[in-house]
């Protein structure tokens, strides 16, 4: 195993996803959209483009990694401001099935574009062997937080 790192790796690391947030951010802001409710509107968004039963909101919390509190405030604006709605869940009578309505469908996809494209030239810079490199080096890391959770 390697010497410590001094601290240098996590800095570098977390000033590159504030900056890609930050721009994001940004992005998402004429969509009337802040970073986690954008995610939460695309993992319903995800779930509708591929037929699936509705998503709970403990499941959303948990697919995104995302503290339940503020799962519950996220999805409570966004069903205030009539993007999602909140119904009986088909396979648990306890639950509530979280999906998209018309307008929440109409503002993913549109958030989506946006969102791609800003990563599109975020992640541009990167050649594609770079690219590869990134991605086995963020999932190496997230897996192995995972198993030491």
């Amino acid at each position: 195993m390697a010497g410590s790192t001094g601290g240098g790796y996590g800095y570098a690391l977390m000033h590159a996803a504030q900056a890609w947030r930050t721009e994001v951010a940004g992005v998402l802001r004429p969509h009337g959209l802040t970073v986690p409710q954008f995610l939460v509107v695309m993992e319903l968004y995800r779930r509708v483009r591929h037929s699936s039963t509705p998503l709970t909101q403990a499941e959303v919390s948990v697919r995104l990694g995302m503290d339940a509190n503020t799962t519950s405030q996220v999805v409570r604006g966004l069903e205030h401001r009539r993007l999602l709605l909140r119904s009986r869940h088909p396979d648990d009578a306890r639950a509530r099935a979280l999906t998209l309505t018309g307008a929440g469908m109409e503002r993913a996809r549109e958030a989506s574009a946006d969102a791609r494209a800003h990563n599109d030239r975020y992640f541009g810079v990167l050649g594609a062997s770079q690219l590869v490199a990134l991605d086995q080096i963020l999932t190496t890391l997230s897996t192995e937080s995972e198993k030491r959770s």
